[in-house]
């Protein structure tokens, strides 16, 4: 024991004389004697994980656990599961000694504004509050513990990691070249058609048919006639009620054997006669929007938040093992 933290100690950099450090042990044999039934996951700094809180962390998930498993299969995934649970913690309380390091801390006010946020956006009165907190087996001075320290989290990694997160322009102007595919806005036609149905099982008469009454219709339009007012009269499809409109279309859109056709046309043109698997059609581009890329400017804003939360998790790894390489961890049990 004596060696064991004088070692611990060393690391942070402080001398202990034999005196100090039995009164150092006395103090931790009474500590570890009040965790006889509960037992200690690991020690941090100054400061212990007791095996029942990562037990609590993952209470769900283990009760899932009991109902998969059995035997050793169990066990293997309840210790697999401990162990995942119990880094977390230890990178929480290595975060909370840095901003005690640098004298960051929460105000009661800050806690108060939680608290009431809490009540006002659940409609809660302080007996609702504290009733559901009982339930959960939480008074409210420790609900407002978890808030006090969940607040000086967010602080200190604002200071230590957010507040450094700088994007320049020549991040932002590269990430934008390499994502061109995702900011490409595609071709776009507006069509409208007339058709003459006449299914694929349709018989070699009722094709004939079909296709003689598009080519009479397409003489019309050849000599002159008003495409909307051919295709309200003539066509049989549900367009016919909109002048032929069918709408506007990107590419991949259309039904196969007609974009083909579409992106041939000028706005304005008619197409000879198009096959395809509802029958004939005669078709007409109205307009045309040719795609391209939208500028660097209409997704700077998107570019950039989506740089910088990739970014902070980086920074915010470094950071944290930089933190992990500095603090004394000994963990002593692992599920």
């Amino acid at each position: 024991m004596a060696s064991y933290l004088r070692h611990a100690f060393r690391r942070r950099g402080l001398r202990m004389g034999w005196c100090a450090l039995g009164l150092v042990i006395i103090h931790l044999h009474a500590v570890w004697a009040q965790q006889v039934l509960d037992g200690i996951a690991a020690i941090v700094n100054d400061s212990i994980i007791t095996i029942s809180e990562v037990r609590e962390v993952v209470a769900l998930e283990a009760a899932d656990l009991d109902n998969r498993y059995y035997g050793t299969e169990l066990e293997m995934r309840r210790r697999e599961l401990f162990r995942k649970a119990l880094q977390p913690l230890i990178d929480v309380e290595i975060q909370l000694e840095r901003a005690k390091t640098l004298q960051i801390t929460v105000q009661e006010s800050e806690v108060d504004r939680q608290v009431d946020r809490l009540k006002e956006d659940n409609q809660l009165t302080d007996a609702q509050l504290e009733e559901i907190l009982q339930s959960r087996g939480l008074t409210l001075e420790a609900h407002r513990e978890q808030i006090s320290r969940s607040l000086l989290l967010t602080k200190i990694v604002n200071f230590e990691v957010q507040s450094r997160l700088v994007i320049t322009e020549a991040e932002l102007q590269e990430a934008y070249e390499q994502r061109q595919d995702r900011f490409r806005i595609a071709d776009e036609w507006t069509v409208r058609h007339i058709v003459f149905l006449a299914s694929e099982q349709a018989t070699a008469e009722e094709d004939t048919q079909a296709r003689q009454k598009a080519e009479a219709i397409l003489q019309q339009l050849r000599a002159g006639g008003d495409f909307a007012q051919l295709a309200r009269q003539h066509s049989e499809g549900p367009s016919a009620e909109k002048d032929g409109l069918l709408g506007t279309f990107r590419t991949g859109e259309l039904v196969a054997g007609l974009e083909e056709v579409v992106v041939s046309l000028q706005p304005g043109e008619i197409s000879d006669l198009v096959r395809t698997q509802i029958g004939w059609h005669i078709v007409q581009l109205d307009n045309a929007q040719v795609g391209g890329h939208q500028p660097l400017e209409a997704v700077r804003e998107e570019l950039s938040l989506e740089l910088k939360r990739a970014k902070f998790e980086r920074n915010y790894e470094e950071w944290l093992e930089s933190l992990r390489q500095q603090s004394y961890i000994k963990i002593l049990y692992e599920g």
